[in-house]
Parts: structure tokens; C-alpha cells; sequence
């Protein structure tokens, strides 16, 4: 996934997900894209891995977005 800043000034992203599915496969991460943030008009790649110990990686997960925000920079 690429978070695109469309707008006029640099924005931090923050953003938390939440996978969950069959077999009781529940887990949740958070990522930041730094704080230099990102410039106009550009992108920043991020892929997040999910993994609940002990459970499979369900077939047809539920993906939620918990919270995100923007910081806006300069």
C-alpha cells in the first residue's frame, strides 16, 4: 500500500488495523510514516505483517481500520 499526500504542506500519517478471522485469529498494528513526514505530491510504501501465535492466518480475514490521523508539518 502507498499512503499519497494530495494535499499543500507535509503530513505525518498514523494509522492502526486490525486483522481478525477464523480460528480465533485476532491481532492489531499501528505505523507512523516518520517524522519528517511526507512532502506533497509524494508517496510512502508501507506494508504491515500480521501474525497471532499459535493461530493460522485466517482464509478470509476481517480488516479494520481502528484510527488514523494526520499531522500537518511546516
Amino acid at each position: 500500500m502507498n499512503i499519497t499526500n494530495t494535499g499543500t504542506k507535509r503530513m505525518v500519517y498514523r494509522v492502526e488495523v486490525r486483522v481478525t478471522g477464523a480460528g480465533g485469529f485476532d491481532a492489531t498494528r499501528s505505523m507512523e510514516t516518520g517524522t519528517v513526514g511526507v512532502y506533497p505530491g509524494a508517496s510512502w510504501p508501507t506494508e504491515l505483517t500480521f501474525t497471532d501465535p499459535g493461530k493460522l492466518a485466517p482464509d478470509n480475514p476481517q480488516v479494520t481500520i481502528v484510527r488514523s490521523s494526520t499531522e500537518v508539518l511546516g
